[in-house]
């Protein structure tokens, strides 16, 4: 039993634990929609017609989410960046 838990123990890493994680973006999550759409119109069956079509407009909720998003980090940017040259200008 002893020989079973080292084998156990020296398990290698897959491959999925060496891949980079994706960074999500407006751009990438509407590449991916796009992508859908055309699988769609190649699809053999209604179902999977369905499903990726499916796919592709929550692909596209999630690209307007994150543009959002990333709107609103860039005027908060924006907006600290204002402050702090305003503050800058008044000490000086």
């Amino acid at each position: 039993m002893r020989k079973f838990t080292n084998s156990l123990e020296a398990s290698t890493p897959s491959a999925s634990a060496s891949r980079v994680p994706l960074k999500y973006t407006g751009a990438l999550c509407r590449e991916r929609a796009s992508a859908d759409l055309l699988k769609s119109v190649a699809a053999v069956t209604a179902n999977q017609r369905r499903a990726l079509r499916r796919s592709a407009e929550g692909w596209t909720l999630r690209a307007v989410m994150l543009e959002r998003i990333e709107k609103s980090f860039e005027k908060r940017r924006a907006l600290n960046q204002a402050s702090r040259e305003y503050k800058s200008d008044l000490a000086s």
